[in-house]
């Protein structure tokens, strides 16, 4: 009796996965049905009025093929707006996207930012940023804010970062769980003058985002950076200060000279590398901390610290022997 209702459980249990294999069977197959007319109404709609969108954007004329409510009519028209930005904008072709997106689009999207569905809310975030379409800047509340996830904070700030950047520093400053990428992919689209808002509060800001925001400071003109970035060399951060350093190398001047002095003899073999870099920038009172450099414990100090020598124009006895020295030490150490 009790082989015979284990063999009934048994059967009842392969019976109902079978049915719900079934079941899940034709879920797929009706939703990938469901996908494949889509995209063929998307292709048709495009086909035939692809001409039509093309002299109202390019040239302005009439426009017969304005958006319907069409779910799949508005994903064709998307994909021509997209097409244009990406291949062909100007700043008349980008106008009139702007333009028919607010008029017929902007409630669509307002709505879908609502969504209980994540992908929903990040490809109309995409689509905001994308198009630059204005009037959004307030479609989240602070409390909003803090329940999205980290990448729809990280699409809203670069959002905001076009339109309101008094609202993109309230917001930022809302949260400080960014990755130093994804803060560096919002600081570059901002202009230099946006950017040195960020300056006056760096000591506010999360680790990754002072890191990005220092490589950022780093592609401005020099004499508007110079002063922050030394003014990082007293930091207690280390990797601030070796950041500091790294842009101030890459942009080939400084400012104060005796700033630098200290780094020479730093704890950190990373500050010494990069001091004995800019080293040339700083001027010929360097050469004597360079030639103590040639002794360093670090083989790269060692090495950097003769190269940077080497592009001074002192007489050559005042420096050759230091330079065979390690040289020497070198080989001894490929040596052994």
């Amino acid at each position: 009796m009790g082989v015979s209702i284990s063999l009934n459980v048994v059967l009842w249990c392969i019976l109902a996965l079978v049915v719900i294999l079934a079941a899940l069977v034709v879920v797929f197959i009706t939703q990938s049905q469901r996908r494949i007319r889509r995209r063929d109404e998307v292709a048709r709609y495009i086909e035939r009025h692809l001409e039509d969108w093309y002299e109202y954007l390019a040239k302005g004329d009439g426009l017969g093929a304005l958006p319907r409510s069409k779910d799949a009519d508005v994903e064709a028209i998307e994909k021509i707006f997209f097409a244009f930005k990406q291949n062909a904008s100007s700043k008349d072709i980008d106008g009139r996207i702007i333009q028919v997106a607010t008029e017929h689009l902007a409630p669509r999207y307002r709505r879908q930012l609502k969504s209980g569905k994540w992908a929903c809310r990040v490809n109309t975030l995409s689509k905001l940023i994308e198009f630059e379409l204005p009037g959004f800047e307030t479609a989240f509340t602070n409390e909003e804010i803090l329940r999205l996830s980290r990448y729809e904070y990280f699409l809203f700030l670069s959002y905001l970062s076009i339109f309101d950047m008094d609202r993109f520093l309230h917001i930022y400053f809302l949260r400080k769980d960014l990755s130093e990428y994804e803060n560096k992919k919002v600081f570059n689209q901002l202009s230099d003058r946006k950017a040195e808002k960020l300056i006056g509060r760096f000591e506010e800001i999360a680790l990754p985002g002072k890191y990005a925001l220092i490589g950022r400071i780093s592609l401005m003109p020099s004499g508007s950076s110079i002063e922050f970035l030394e003014s990082l060399l007293g930091n207690r951060t280390s990797e601030v200060r070796i950041r500091a350093l790294k842009a101030i190398q890459s942009i080939g001047h400084v400012q104060e000279s005796c700033r630098y002095d200290r780094f020479y003899n730093s704890d950190v073999w990373e500050e010494r590398l990069l001091v004995t870099r800019i080293a040339p920038l700083i001027g010929e009172s360097s050469i004597s901390q360079l030639k103590e450099r040639l002794d360093d414990p670090h083989e790269m100090v060692r090495r950097e610290a003769a190269r940077s020598l080497s592009r001074f124009r002192e007489p050559m006895v005042k420096w050759a022997i230091p330079m065979q020295r390690e040289t020497l030490t070198v080989r001894k150490e490929g040596e052994m």
